[in-house]
């Protein structure tokens, strides 16, 4: 029986050039440089913030509004290294980013917060730009908060 293996370190590199903009775009919730990375139409997010958007209009619509609000994201890290992983023409990747939020603190001032934000990501890609063009873009991302390494990481611990 003989194993065939696929090169996929160029979708690998593709995906990750994706990735990478993203991650940039949230530094200050860069709109115009956040919209190219998603597919469109079909983009759907299951935010932090615990909401479901479910098209890069209304990703945008919600980065305006947090803009407006005088609310930002800042020093955006990627804390561990994204794994790829390639199947033909769908991936995904998984991560952990940090970030500092910003916004209007109780003096009227822009404040940071005291610490910074981490959460997990996955991203899931589709080798179709939304439109049927042979393009890795991201069709589905999640994220969720990074638990307190004190917390017991099962009931019987606790």
């Amino acid at each position: 029986m003989s194993t065939s293996t696929v090169d996929t370190s160029q979708d690998v590199e593709d995906i990750l050039k994706v990735h990478h903009a993203w991650v940039q775009s949230n530094d200050g919730l860069i709109i115009e440089d956040m919209i190219p990375n998603f597919a469109d139409p079909g983009y759907l997010q299951y935010n932090l913030n615990g909401h479901t958007y479910r098209s890069v209009h209304e990703k945008v619509k919600l980065w305006e509004g947090l803009l407006g609000a005088g609310l930002n994201l800042t020093d955006m890290q990627v804390v561990e290294e994204p794994e790829v992983y390639v199947e033909g023409g769908l991936a995904y990747l998984t991560a952990i980013w940090s970030c500092y939020t910003v916004g209007q603190g109780s003096s009227g001032n822009m404040e940071m917060s005291g610490a910074p934000i981490t959460f997990r990501i996955t991203e899931v890609y589709r080798k179709d730009d939304g439109k049927g063009n042979p393009v890795w873009k991201i069709w589905h991302f999640h994220c969720s908060l990074v638990a307190d390494p004190s917390s017991p990481k099962y009931p019987q611990d606790a």
